[in-house]
């Protein structure tokens, strides 16, 4: 069995009252969509511009494989309460890698690219939000604490398919560290 082996770690805090997205209705351009909070685009922008803004002075760890995400939610005051899941669900959106439509010349048909590059691959790759929590309030200093730390990659164990090709693809291409003998990755 090889395992791939689970190693780096990255301690965020992001400065700011956490939002969740609250979805609502609103028509645009004479259709109904479903668009998150202004309150959620201000957030997200700003936790953007932070990670910027780390990425930059320190560096910023990118992960593509299984991660434990631990978040500590510190709000400003307890006016529009969120719930918990609402700020878990934000938080690995924003942290994912962002991605956009674009028309392929060569085949007519749209593809999936990549837009801009983040902290997490695909918000599917957290496997376990254990720790997760409203701490408490802050009024001067609102924010959310987060820890992210790559867990193993078993594929004989995995069940998530996307996460078994890109065992697959480790492998293949040497790119981590192997445990043991042998593996049947089919």
């Amino acid at each position: 069995m090889k395992l791939i082996e689970a190693t780096e770690k990255a301690v965020l805090t992001i400065m700011g009252n956490p939002a969740t997205k609250k979805n609502s209705p609103i028509v645009v351009r004479g259709r109904a969509a479903v668009l998150p909070s202004k309150a959620y685009r201000r957030y997200e922008q700003e936790f953007h511009r932070q990670l910027s803004v780390i990425k930059e002075q320190n560096g910023l760890s990118h992960f593509a494989g299984p991660v434990h995400l631990r978040a500590e939610y510190y709000l400003e005051n307890r006016a529009h309460y969120p719930d918990l899941n609402g700020l878990i669900q934000a938080t690995q959106d924003i942290l994912s890698d962002e991605f956009g439509t674009v028309l392929d010349r060569e085949t007519g048909k749209r593809k999936r690219q990549k837009r801009r590059r983040w902290v997490l691959e695909d918000d599917r790759i957290v496997k376990s939000l254990d720790g997760c929590r409203i701490a408490g309030i802050d009024k001067t200093n609102p924010r959310v604490e987060i820890t992210i730390e790559a867990m193993e990659l078993n594929p004989e164990t995995e069940t998530d398919p996307y996460l078994i090709r890109l065992a697959k693809s480790w492998i293949e291409q040497g790119l981590f560290s192997a445990k043991g003998e042998g593996s049947s990755l089919d």
